[in-house]
């Protein structure tokens, strides 16, 4: 995925307002959870600064426990 790409679903969950990885389960929801993570960790990598998260406010997907990560407001 590219740094355009990346920016615009940056954007796109900021403007949505709901936590980064339930926004790229609604955004992409026939993707492996594997590849949703990718994609979630390219986002943190360029925008981590740009995100709140609380190490207790976790997801359980299958065999995942998933840290939810909020966009700054």
């Amino acid at each position: 995925m590219d740094l355009k790409e990346i920016a615009k679903l940056h954007e796109k969950c900021k403007e949505c307002g709901e936590d980064l990885y339930s926004f790229l389960e609604r955004e992409f929801p026939d993707i492996s959870i594997e590849e949703r993570l990718k994609i979630m960790a390219s986002i943190l990598n360029e925008h981590l600064e740009e995100y709140d998260y609380d190490q207790a406010d976790k997801l359980k997907r299958e065999d995942y426990s998933i840290t939810r990560f909020h966009p700054k407001r």
